[in-house]
């Protein structure tokens, strides 16, 4: 009887302690939460991106902001695990209003992109190889 209930016991302690790891993940970065404004164009295509911004939360809620509309073009939620300087971040896009930069005609309201983090002031994301580039 004492086996059965050490057992039961040690099952549910288990249970709740993955429960606790899972809730508790990191949702991004620390390195990549702030307020960013993209440089003039994206790599490896000529396209003006000097007039986004992005707004980055600790809890992985995320805006891309086109200043000439004053509208966001995507926003969402963001996850990804903090591996260094490099990594890659699981978006989730609204579907209302959702409108990928030009650079990223392909980008689904579901898709990965890639994270460099150059310095503190200074990070690229990634996507299909085509990066923009936010400094703070």
């Amino acid at each position: 009887m004492m086996k059965i209930l050490f057992e039961t016991t040690a099952i549910a302690a288990i249970l709740i302690l993955l429960m606790f790891m899972v809730g508790c993940g990191s949702t991004v970065p620390d390195r990549l939460v702030g307020q960013w404004d993209c440089a003039n164009t994206s790599s490896g295509v000529p396209v003006d991106t000097s007039f986004y911004t992005m707004d980055i939360e600790s809890d992985g809620t995320f805006s891309l902001d086109n200043e000439n509309t004053g509208k966001s073009d995507i926003s969402g939620t963001m996850e990804g695990d903090d591996t260094g300087k490099l990594g890659i971040l699981d978006l989730t896009c609204d579907k209302s209003g959702f409108k990928p930069p030009k650079c990223w005609p392909n980008l689904k309201t579901t898709s990965s992109v890639r994270y460099k983090i150059i310095d503190k002031n200074t990070i690229k994301l990634g996507y299909v190889g085509i990066w923009m580039t936010f400094n703070k």
